[in-house]
Order: structure tokens, then sequence, then C-alpha cells
């Protein structure tokens, strides 16, 4: 009699934990890696946060750190449901945490790191960096550290100037340093490039090489994730429309034009990179 009471009980238990973890009314938790400053990072993607929690009928909770290893270690450990990798962090993240990739930008198909110095600086090759000082941006970012190193031993620039580079921690704090002088030489992401410069954000910077196209940004949703809840977002990216003027600002504050499908094979050249570096464990 006990045990016929006991089953039950016990698939009552499991309805209610499983019935918690599909509740509507938890907030959808999303993060970003902090590609500028986290601060600004954050009041920018407020219309992005109200959007998305209109797309998906809930509340949407924001957080951008101030590295990006702790978005992965978020995934991994499931406080988040929604992340804006870089591609090596995705691949660090569907490795560890088996992420699912959802979207990106249509730039984010042909992606470039940028490398530069200062406008009248004498550099004007990768050959050029013997003896100078040079920076990365964060040592788990993919245009501003994994791809342009990557490129940097394929064109044999000198090791002791990889050895010896910095990390800034961000591309903006990259542009920056070079910008300023304190560093001959950096790389970083060409969007925030792009953006900083036309907003005369800083003194002129020069552009002196840029790296073949390979792919990097990318949204994606934790392994455990609500499929319905994971449809949801990536439907709320696919319908921005830049003929609308709500949705144009969302777009700008992310360099975006469009946000197409994402897919886990169009990595396979990153994890490559990653093992080669052995940054990828």
């Amino acid at each position: 009699m006990m045990q016929a009471m006991r089953l039950p009980l016990l698939l009552l238990a499991l309805c209610a934990a499983s019935c918690k973890s599909a509740d509507p009314a938890q907030p959808l938790r999303v993060s970003m890696i902090p590609t500028t400053d986290p601060g600004r990072a954050t009041r920018e993607m407020q219309p992005l946060v109200d959007h998305l929690a209109r797309r998906t009928g809930g509340e949407v909770q924001m957080t951008i750190p101030t590295n990006y290893a702790a978005v992965v270690e978020a995934l991994v450990n499931d406080q988040v449901d929604i992340a804006h990798l870089g591609g090596f962090t995705y691949v660090q993240a569907s490795k560890r945490a088996g992420a699912k990739p959802l979207v990106q930008r249509e730039r984010d198909r042909e992606f470039h790191s940028l490398f530069i110095t200062q406008a009248d600086s004498p550099i004007r090759s990768l050959s050029d960096l013997k003896g100078r000082s040079f920076a990365f941006g964060d040592v788990n970012s993919t245009s501003g550290h994994l791809m342009p190193e990557y490129f940097m031993r394929r064109n044999d620039v000198e090791r002791e100037v990889i050895a010896k580079a910095i990390y800034t921690g961000g591309h903006d704090a990259t542009l920056l340093a070079v910008a300023n002088g304190k560093i001959d030489a950096g790389a970083l992401d060409e969007a925030v490039f792009q953006r900083m410069t036309s907003q005369g954000k800083i003194d002129p910077a020069k552009v002196f090489w840029t790296t073949p196209p390979f792919f990097d940004y990318v949204w994606v949703a934790r392994k455990g994730l609500d499929p319905r809840k994971a449809d949801a977002v990536r439907d709320a990216f696919l319908a921005l429309d830049p003929g609308d003027q709500q949705d144009r600002r969302i777009l700008e504050a992310l360099s975006a034009s469009k946000y197409v499908p994402a897919r886990d094979g169009d990595y396979g050249a990153l994890r490559e990179a990653a093992l080669e570096a052995g940054l990828l464990k």
C-alpha cells in the first residue's frame, strides 16, 4: 500500500519540478561578452531588452560582465539562457555546455580583424611589426586575439612581437591605447573600429592590414532552454526590420544591418585555429 502511494507522489514531484523549469513567468536571462565598456553597452542594449520582452512575452534580464570568460562560465553553470558570444567563446561554450547557435548578423559570416597604428606611424605591413609593441584585446576574443594571432603566425610575424603583446581587455581599449601612442600597433574588431572612428571619439588611427574573412559573433541558447523560448528569441532577431524606426535603433546599437540563422558547422575553421593555438581544451 505504501509503495503504491509513493509512485503518484514521485510523479507529482517530477511534474512540479518540470513545470517550474518551464515556467513562462521565469525571467529570460540574457548576457553578452563585453566588446566595449560594459556599463555603456548595458544602457545601449535597453531597446533590445524591451524588444525581446515583447516578442517572448516575459521579463528579460540583461547582464554584461567585465570579461569574456564570465559569459562562458555562466552558460556552463546554467546561469544565463541566451548569450551573445564571439566565435571563439562560442566554440568554447559549445564544447563545454552544449550551447546552441541561434542567429548572427549577416556581416558575421565574413568578419575581419583590423590591424591599426598611429596615422603618422612608419608601420605599413605586418613585417614592419618587428621590434614594435603590440596589443590584443581579451585573451578569449576571436577578432581581438585568436584570429589576429593566427594570421600573424601564418605571415611569419616575429615571434617576440606575439610573445610580448599586451592584452587590453577590450577592442575599445586597444584602439585608445594605439591612438594615444601607448602601443605601436594592435588588432581589433572591425565593427568597433568603424563605430568609434565614425563617432569622432578618438584621434585618427590608420588601418595597415586586414585579415581574411572568418565567422564570428553569434547569439546562442543554453542547452536546457525550453525550445519554444529559444525559437521566440531567434524569431525576434530575424524580425528586426531596418525600415522600422525602433528596430533600426536596435540594429544600429548592434552594428547590424540584419540577422540570419546561425549554424554550428560554420565554425570548424575557428575550432581548428583554437586547437592549433592550444586555447581549446
